[in-house]
């Protein structure tokens, strides 16, 4: 027994005729008449009268035919939640963040994904810039923020966004050093962190132009450190603008006058930006990003 012998037994008994039932499964005649024999014997008892104008349900017939419809329609049901958990598995999405969620405006970003593609579950994970490319290859991730363009085989830097840099001073420090004097700013002790940053690869190209590399004393990785480090005086460090104005605002730091730039992107893998549900994403993101935010300093 199978559900194509349950389907046609349905149909023979909807319609009342084998040519019709015949028609309505894309059968030929002689073809449901031998589903329907088979069926039978396989019973050990008929479910149809033939007459000569139709067919008709036996007792047995009838008294099956209620659970050949419960049937067909658990098998309905189930291929649907089948697909619907493979839309769903195929809907979680792994982005990682390079930088605070606030910056990369995850709250707009939640909630334009919840109206723009409600079955996509998110999952957030913390990552660094020079690290994305190994967690997209190894599935760790889907997309990423990062900062700076790598140009890294098999992977795609979509430009989302200018991000403005400023140089931090410690207000001790700033007091001796003259506007526009790249040299004695490069001799200052420098928060530093890995050599590929796009953070300093910016700062050291400027400073190529005047002939000085800046002097680092510390090294670390994590924002929110190089932030106090700064504000402890322990160091120059470039930052995001809008992380070092909260430095100045309370005192803690002088800014240099020039800034610098670097471009935020979205990376993915080479080929697979067009992939549901990447695509969703990346429609949700730039439509975010299109509109003016003010991050309070």
């Amino acid at each position: 027994m199978d559900i194509r012998s349950l389907r046609c037994f349905l149909a023979v008994a909807f319609e009342g005729n084998l040519t019709r039932a015949a028609e309505s499964l894309f059968l030929s005649q002689s073809a449901l008449s031998g589903q329907i024999k088979q069926f039978e014997e396989e019973l050990a008892y008929p479910l149809f009268i033939r007459q000569a104008r139709g067919m008709a349900l036996t007792a047995e017939g009838e008294s099956l035919l209620p659970y050949a419809r419960s049937a067909i329609q658990a098998m309905e049901d189930f291929k649907v939640r089948a697909e619907s958990l493979h839309k769903r598995a195929a809907s979680n999405l792994t982005v990682g963040l390079n930088t605070d969620p606030a910056f990369l405006r995850m709250g707009a970003l939640a909630r334009n994904m919840r109206v723009s593609v409600p079955e996509m579950q998110l999952s957030f994970i913390v990552s660094q810039s020079r690290h994305t490319a190994e967690s997209l290859r190894s599935g760790d991730m889907d997309i990423g923020f990062r900062f700076g363009q790598w140009g890294e085989e098999g992977i795609h830097d979509e430009y989302i966004a200018p991000v403005s840099l400023a140089i931090a001073i410690p207000t001790t420090m700033a007091e001796s050093l003259e506007p526009g004097d790249w040299r004695g700013l490069a001799a200052l002790p420098w928060i530093y962190t890995f050599r590929g940053c796009p953070f300093h690869v910016a700062l050291r190209e400027r400073m190529s132009a005047f002939g000085v590399e800046p002097n680092p004393v510390e090294q670390t990785v994590d924002e929110g450190i190089m932030r106090e480090l700064v504000a402890e005086g322990v160091g120059v460090a470039i930052l995001r603008e809008n992380d070092a104005k909260r430095l100045e605002k309370h005192s803690l730091a002088v800014l240099w006058p020039e800034r610098l730039q670097v471009p935020l992107c979205l990376s993915y893998p080479a080929g697979k930006g067009y992939d549901s549900p990447l695509r969703e994403f990346r429609d949700v993101v730039r439509t975010v990003w299109q509109e003016p935010i003010l991050l309070s300093a």
